[in-house]
């Protein structure tokens, strides 16, 4: 069966270019007893002699626990088949265990992010990191990053902020008969951000988990130039972060669940550019150097309502923040 799904794959991609059409690499899974044929890299080159198709067109991909059973013998496997000229990535990277000694050995072209860590990659700052992680790896490995299950807008906007090189998941398509991908690739469809995120201009964002201060500062702010967003909570503080521009975030200090020292701490890790403002009613200078050593804040203010410093301050910060986005 592997044989017969690396055959018509091939075959569809020459389909394809008889057509006239510029063909995209076509990804075939590696089951393990395919992986483990020894006649593999034979097999492979007779079928890609067989339909006559470029190798680099047609790239396998294995699971990250089936490399990790045998690394030796799959480094050889691997090694026999990028000699066919075909391209090789890691699925469901993250899900598995894996020695990164070995990693660096194998000849990869690209890892796949399991779609557990995007699924909640946006409210889910421990996702968010580990993907963030693992974009950084691979790129410092010169390997290509795929993330898989990109389903929403804000998945999208949070992983082309940080350099992740391709997407797939129901965002862009559900799976399609070749007729469909043949027409999808003539109109040149891809992945991009919404032209209201291009065109937006970056917004201040509130986070207070007490609704009443929350609707203070939201007040004091009202007649300043800058869009203001709220959220009474981390969670509806990172859907927002993800949805559009924001160039300033104030947060208060004393919250349930997740520390503003915290919450900015994860903030400056997946929002490097926004600026970040601690407010707080209550003196406390444990929590203030935790603000200012893990959460790298531009400002911190107290709850004393002086409006106008308030206005003032974050005024200043949005048009610091402007001239970066």
């Amino acid at each position: 069966m592997g044989e017969w799904v690396t055959r018509e794959a091939c075959r569809q991609i020459g389909t394809w270019q008889q057509g006239g059409l510029k063909v995209p690499p076509v990804a075939v899974n590696l089951s393990a007893r395919q992986f483990q044929q020894k006649n593999l890299e034979a097999s492979v080159r007779d079928i890609l002699r067989e339909v006559g198709v470029d190798p680099s067109l047609l790239q396998f991909e294995i699971t990250e626990s089936l490399l990790m059973n045998d690394p030796e013998g799959a480094e050889r496997t691997l090694r026999s088949l990028k000699r066919a000229g075909v391209q090789l990535s890691i699925d469901d990277f993250g899900t598995g265990y894996s020695s990164l000694a070995y990693l660096k050995r194998f000849p990869l072209d690209a890892l796949k992010i399991d779609r557990a860590f995007i699924r909640d990659i946006v409210a889910d700052p421990d996702d968010a990191a580990i993907t963030l992680a693992v974009i950084s790896l691979a790129h410092s490995l010169r390997l290509k990053v795929v993330a898989e299950g990109v389903e929403t807008e804000a998945q999208l906007n949070l992983l082309t902020l940080h350099s992740c090189d391709e997407m797939q998941g129901y965002y862009f398509s559900r799976p399609v008969a070749a007729a469909e991908v043949e027409a999808m690739v003539r109109q040149g469809r891809r992945l991009t951000r919404s032209q209201n995120w291009a065109l937006a201009k970056p917004a201040v964002l509130l986070l207070d988990d007490n609704e009443q201060d929350l609707s203070l500062l939201e007040d004091a702010l009202r007649l300043e130039e800058f869009e203001v967003l709220t959220a009474s909570s981390a969670e509806r503080a990172f859907a927002l972060l993800a949805s559009r521009p924001v160039g300033v975030v104030v947060s208060d200090q004393n919250m349930p669940r997740m520390s503003g020292a915290e919450f900015l701490s994860k903030l400056r890790t997946l929002y490097p550019n926004t600026l970040r403002i601690a407010i707080t009613g209550v003196h406390n200078p444990e929590a203030t150097a935790n603000a200012v050593n893990e959460g790298g804040i531009h400002k911190y203010l107290s709850k004393t309502w002086d409006r106008e410093r308030l206005r003032t301050e974050v005024r200043e910060a949005y048009q610091r923040a402007a001239g970066t986005h």
